[in-house]
């Protein structure tokens, strides 16, 4: 009797869902987090009303084609369905022919209505493609040409002919020199992102013009050894809603680009990498000038001129309170601790290896909203501020202490043990000791397992 009375009350469970009842809001939602091959392949066929949801406009804002091929050929029937909508396509090519050295091209260039195009690594990308993407799709305002191998001077003065662009990633396109900056200089509309890692060829000549006639730009990234203290320096000058400013590998940076860098204090985003030639009196300088009360972001790596006393100018500065009497003499003094950076959320100090446990104490002590935390290679801390980490930095989310040599593995256990849904990646090895090929292999997330 109980059997049979639970399995009639489950029956009763399961003829109540009705699930082909359910609101089409709610399905579609649901459908929103499949890829366009499972919606088409599968969810298409499973009746009339996914059919029909299938393809509703709101799946289709947005479609990531990164290595599927195969899937082009499905796109045929139903491109006409979905090109006036697309606002977003993406796509990467690493290996073989995909799009741009095929007659499928053509497919593409029907939506015509996007505005956000990514070809990371798209090794067919030349001038004549972007000339006829340029044709094609006149509304594109964001435009992704990382590591295209094949993009070049010639290119970027097809780029320069995009008549809504506003944000231009360039990251490891190799063949670009400042004559294609100049192009990006003397476009009519007004570049806000323009992102250029690891792109040696540039010069201050190029950077200089760029950021002297491309005034609004908000987002800018610089990296090599020929860039020097004139661009940073003119960055800061003649970029006035500069908010985001990375700065990598430019070892030929000295003092006075730091000293320009004081003016910015409206940043929400600083890194600088391999400084290698700037002074810890201009570094302490920097972020004792002028609290960046909007900055969230920060990484400063690779460099022994990071000390304690950066760490403790980031993380708290000293306000002196007088009190007069009332014969306008000073009766005493008092001194109030304050968070300099309230908002800063991300804090990378990579490397730099004279920064010590009590700077890093300090830290998380003061800045209380940071929800990541790098400090890989920083060999002298031991990590007794481990014990209190999670009771100062409720958000934090991502602690990484590789090649920290000197915390030991119990002290790591125990905060995993505290806080397992801390994406934490640890080691005690030390970065001299591992081959190149080695280093990704330890720069892995731990688990309860690794102490098992």
């Amino acid at each position: 009797m109980a059997d049979s009375a639970s399995d009639r009350s489950s029956g009763e469970c399961a003829t109540d869902v009705h699930w082909m009842k359910l609101p089409s809001e709610i399905w579609l939602e649901i459908f929103s987090y499949l890829s366009p091959v499972t919606i088409l392949n599968e969810v298409a066929f499973v009746c009339r009303k996914f059919n029909s949801l299938s393809f509703h406009l709101s799946l289709w804002n947005k479609l990531d084609l990164t290595n599927w091929e195969s899937f082009i050929e499905n796109l045929s029937p139903v491109i006409d369905l979905l090109s006036e909508n697309l606002r977003s396509l993406s796509f990467c090519q690493i290996n073989g022919n995909f799009v741009f050295g095929s007659d499928k091209r053509w497919l593409f260039y029907k939506f015509s209505n996007i505005v956000r195009l990514e070809l990371p690594e798209c090794e067919y990308v030349t001038a004549q493609i972007l000339e006829e993407i340029r044709k094609n799709c006149k509304k594109i305002e964001r435009l992704n040409l990382s590591e295209c191998r094949n993009v070049d001077d010639q290119a970027m003065k097809v780029v320069s002919k995009f008549e809504h662009l506003t944000k231009l990633d360039i990251t490891q396109c190799h063949q670009v020199t400042d004559d294609g900056v100049n192009f990006i200089a003397d476009m009519p509309c007004q570049i806000l992102h323009f992102l250029s890692f690891d792109v040696q060829q540039f010069s201050d000549r190029g950077i200089v013009n760029l950021v002297t006639k491309q005034t609004k730009i908000e987002f800018l990234i610089l990296s090599g050894d020929n860039i020097t203290d004139y661009s940073v320096i003119d960055a800061c000058h003649c970029l006035v809603n500069l908010k985001k400013f990375h700065i990598y590998d430019c070892r030929n940076l000295t003092d006075r680009s730091i000293h320009a860098l004081c003016g910015k204090v409206r940043l929400e985003c600083l890194c600088l990498q391999r400084a290698t030639k700037v002074s810890t009196q201009a570094f302490n300088h920097l972020f004792q000038e002028k609290p960046r009360l909007n900055l969230k972001d920060l990484c400063i790596g690779d460099t022994d001129a990071v000390v304690d006393d950066t760490v403790y100018a980031i993380s708290s500065g000293s306000k002196f309170v007088v009190i007069l009497s009332s014969s306008f003499t000073i009766t005493c003094f008092s001194r109030k601790y304050f968070a300099r950076y309230p908002h800063l959320e991300r804090i990378e100090l990579n490397f730099c290896c004279k920064v010590t446990d009590k700077s890093i104490d300090e830290l998380i002590k003061s800045c209380r909203k940071l929800e990541v935390v790098s400090l890989q290679g920083l060999t002298s801390l031991k990590g007794d501020w481990l014990a209190e980490i999670e009771r100062y930095l409720p958000k934090l989310r991502s602690l990484t202490m590789c090649f920290c040599c000197g915390i030991s593995e119990e002290k790591v256990k125990h905060l995993f043990l505290r806080k397992p849904d801390l994406e934490l990646l640890w080691n005690r090895m030390p970065i001299n000791e591992l081959k190149h090929e080695d280093i990704d292999r330890v720069l892995r997330n731990i688990t309860l397992e690794d102490f098992e």
